[in-house]
Parts: structure tokens; C-alpha cells; sequence
């Protein structure tokens, strides 16, 4: 499945298929199923901060020491932990072999499996722009991953 974004004012064309998940693993030696299955079991995790953060700034019985200390409390716990290494390190991973999948001469994938091709491609992108679209990348990933034959009898 292939599909434009739109990073900030600049157009760039992803493609998820079946070998997504490969390619990954060959690039970077990590296991994107993982890294993903990780990410999302602590989304919930997350939005319950988010939601406890509201709260603490509505709350006037405590302290700005006490407040802080809670915050910095959940910042350090390893579903914010493991959020910020996905966000920092995975999506834009998984966001540049895709890249790569939809720009690439298949033929010519494999020599840019690399980190110095990985940085160059990261240099040129804004990383904050990457994460406004995080559901967009991960969508068009699982979407290339689904089958799309059927039973037979």
C-alpha cells in the first residue's frame, strides 16, 4: 500500500507491503512487531497521564514541589519511557524504510539499508512534523502488512 504525506509543506510518499517488516529488521536489527506491540500496550498508560497532568494543575491543595514531584515521577516511568524511544527512534525508522520501499528501485534497496542513508534521509525531515502523523505511518504500516488473499476451498 502506498500513500503521500505531507511533512510540514513538503510531499513524501510511503509504501508498506510484506517486506516492511524485514527490511526493518535488516536496517536496524530490531523487531518492529515488538517495538510496536510495546508501544501500544502503554498508550493507555499514557493517556491516563495526560489526564492525572489536568488534574494537577486544577488541584490547589498541592504544593508546585508536590506537583512537580508526581510529574517528574511519571516522566521517569517506563510507559513514558518507552513512548519517547518509539517516537524518538522507531517511528522515524520505520518512517524511512518506508520511504525507501516507495522511492526506491527495488533492486537498489538493500545498498541504502544503512545508518549513514538513514541519517542523511532524517537530517532532511522535521522530526516533530513525523510525530504530528504517527497514526498515519503506523496505519499505512499495518495496512501493507494485511493479507489480501482469500481462503480457498
Amino acid at each position: 500500500m502506498k500513500k503521500t504525506i505531507k511533512l510540514n509543506e513538503t510531499e513524501m510518499t510511503l509504501k508498506s507491503s510484506a517486506a516492511t517488516n524485514i527490511l526493518y529488521k535488516k536496517a536496524f536489527g530490531e523487531d518492529i512487531l515488538v517495538k510496536l506491540t510495546s508501544y501500544t500496550k502503554n498508550l493507555q498508560s499514557l493517556k491516563d497521564m495526560q489526564a492525572r497532568i489536568a488534574e494537577l494543575r486544577e488541584n490547589k491543595d498541592k504544593t508546585q514541589e508536590e506537583i512537580m514531584a508526581e510529574i517528574n515521577a511519571m516522566m521517569t516511568s517506563e510507559a513514558f519511557t518507552v513512548s519517547q524511544d518509539f517516537q524518538n527512534n522507531t517511528l522515524p525508522k520505520l518512517a524511512y524504510i518506508m520511504f525507501i520501499e516507495a522511492n526506491e528501485n527495488q533492486r537498489e534497496i538493500f545498498s541504502k539499508l544503512n545508518e549513514e542513508s538513514y541519517l542523511i534521509w532524517l537530517m532532511g525531515i522535521n522530526q516533530d512534523d513525523l510525530l504530528a502523523l504517527t497514526g498515519e505511518v503506523i496505519g499505512l504500516w499495518q495496512a501493507g502488512a494485511r493479507t489480501t488473499s482469500k481462503l480457498k476451498n
